[in-house]
């Protein structure tokens, strides 16, 4: 008798132990289970964060200084010169595939590529893509057709083809003779 007791025990101790450690086992599953989903939701977010980068207004920027060119024959814009680079290490531009819009009273003007050309003040590797640490000169020309002259107000709308967005306006003072060139603030 005192063995068959033992034997109870012992199988009832040896199934609490199996159920104990299937417990543990399904809590680990689990645990695994929601770690990689929380580690899958960190990425996704970070995904985001880096696109909501990309795309945002601010990721390209104007230097202060914009140059502009009278013509030699009547007083009227022939070129603007300004200087663009980056806001964050994240974002990166094709300088190809810029649209360049200047819109004053009168009419608004979209310039084809050829009347763009491009100057790299600070290259790092030397290819068509603008990126941190960078910085580009654009010079728009040929623009005696959009008609900007002394005392007139233009607003210069640069946009990437991923979305990025940057302007500015600016005054050309009254006064300024032909064939000269004037920085504007």
């Amino acid at each position: 008798m005192l063995r068959e007791g033992w034997n109870r025990e012992a199988s009832s101790g040896l199934e609490a132990a199996i159920v104990f450690i299937a417990i543990i086992v399904i809590a680990s599953i689990f645990a695994y289970v929601v770690l990689g989903a929380g580690i899958f939701a960190s990425q996704k977010s970070q995904e985001v964060m880096h696109a909501g980068l990309m795309d945002a207004g601010s990721a390209l920027r104007l230097g202060d200084v914009v140059i502009v060119k009278m013509d030699s024959s009547r007083d009227l814009v022939e070129r603007i010169v300004f200087d663009l680079e980056t806001m964050t290490d994240l974002a990166a531009f094709d300088m190809g595939s810029m649209t360049y819009t200047i819109a004053t009273k009168e009419k608004i003007v979209t310039l084809p590529p050829g009347d763009v050309t491009l100057t790299w003040r600070y290259p790092k590797d030397g290819g068509p893509v603008l990126e941190a640490g960078e910085v580009v000169m654009v010079e728009l020309r040929k623009l005696e057709s959009v008609g900007i002259g002394p005392g007139d107000t233009f607003t210069l709308g640069i946009t990437a083809a991923e979305g990025a967005t940057a302007s500015l306006t600016r005054t050309v003072p009254s006064g300024i003779g032909k064939n000269a060139y004037v920085e504007l603030f």
